[in-house]
């Protein structure tokens, strides 16, 4: 009996990118929408500085399937270590016998996420945005960084995170990667919000960074960070205010991250929000006008793991 084979965080890293995986994203955003996917999340706290999310996926016609456990360590993140790692297994669809296990130590999750980022803010964010704000400093504050640039011709970054130490590390590693870019640090969040075409929030908090009060005409916020029953980047204000607000799917807002947990869903319903896919496929309205607030806010599904699984699998032989 052939041993099942194990494939590491250094064999799958090189083969993603983030401009790769925003066809894919894409596709698997519409194929959500219209039905063709079953999606599955549970959320587990194994303690109050730690959480694991157990996401499995299926996508019609692909001939397999994968279940992800990904955790988070805020006691690793506290030690100045990777907090995040994790693995996924991937299952034959017709027989559901295992074919590989890929411990990526959360690497597709980071790369998938910044994917759909790309996507949200191509959709939704106004074609001549020059100035964004990322507010966090972890991987996926970088990665959404680079998710923008991927798809708008940006001019300057401002940064902003409660660790300056932290703050001044993000800043030297994205001017190593552009150094014809204009990225500076900022101590007072109001005053950047009121500054910027863009907003990205990848954090880790559990009250709202963000005020809707601060929000100016014409500006796209993406938040990333608000992904279980905790965490909240948004506060109700923010929704209120905007002329579109997305998700990845109306299911998972109602029991994760800002929408449910600022308790927007339940005072105007989900006929308030609407998924990426349907605005892709123009089945609901995104970005009307240039003075359009739109929001995107992402808790993360496995069909997004499964359509990167899709997209290397070739490569590591399964």
């Amino acid at each position: 009996m052939l041993a099942l084979p194990v494939f590491e965080a250094s064999d799958i890293r090189p083969l993603l990118s983030i401009a790769a995986l925003i066809g894919p994203m894409r596709q698997v955003f519409i194929d959500l929408s219209e039905g063709r996917v079953q999606a599955p999340i549970a959320v587990l706290h194994p303690t109050d500085k730690s959480d694991i999310h157990v996401k499995s996926a299926v996508i019609e016609n692909v001939p397999y399937f994968t279940v992800k456990m990904a955790g988070w360590s805020e006691v690793l993140a506290d030690q100045g270590l990777p907090a995040s790692s994790g693995l996924i297994a991937v299952f034959d669809s017709s027989t559901c016998k295992p074919l590989a296990i890929l411990r990526d130590d959360h690497v597709i999750s980071d790369f998938r996420t910044a994917a759909a980022g790309a996507v949200a803010t191509d959709l939704l964010a106004r074609p001549n945005s020059k100035r964004i704000l990322i507010t966090g400093t972890g991987t996926q504050a970088y990665l959404q960084a680079q998710a923008v640039l991927t798809v708008r011709d940006i001019s300057e970054v401002l940064l902003w995170g409660r660790n300056a130490e932290k703050v001044a590390r993000l800043r030297e590693r994205l001017l190593h990667e552009h150094p014809a870019l204009s990225i500076r640090s900022c101590t007072e969040l109001e005053t950047a919000v009121r500054q910027v075409d863009i907003v990205v929030t990848a954090t880790a908090a559990r009250n709202p960074i963000l005020q809707g009060k601060w929000l100016v005409p014409g500006q796209h916020v993406m938040s990333v960070g608000a992904d279980d029953t905790t965490k909240q980047e948004l506060d109700i204000n923010c929704f209120r205010r905007a002329n579109v607000v997305a998700v990845d799917a109306v299911d998972a807002a109602h029991v994760y991250g800002n929408l449910h947990n600022s308790g927007y869903l339940t005072e105007c319903g989900e006929g308030s929000i609407a998924e990426l896919g349907q605005i892709i496929s123009q089945k609901r309205n995104g970005r009307k006008s240039d003075d359009d607030i739109t929001i995107a806010s992402l808790v993360g599904l496995g069909v997004q793991d499964l359509a990167t699984v899709a997209v290397i699998s070739g490569k590591l032989g399964f």
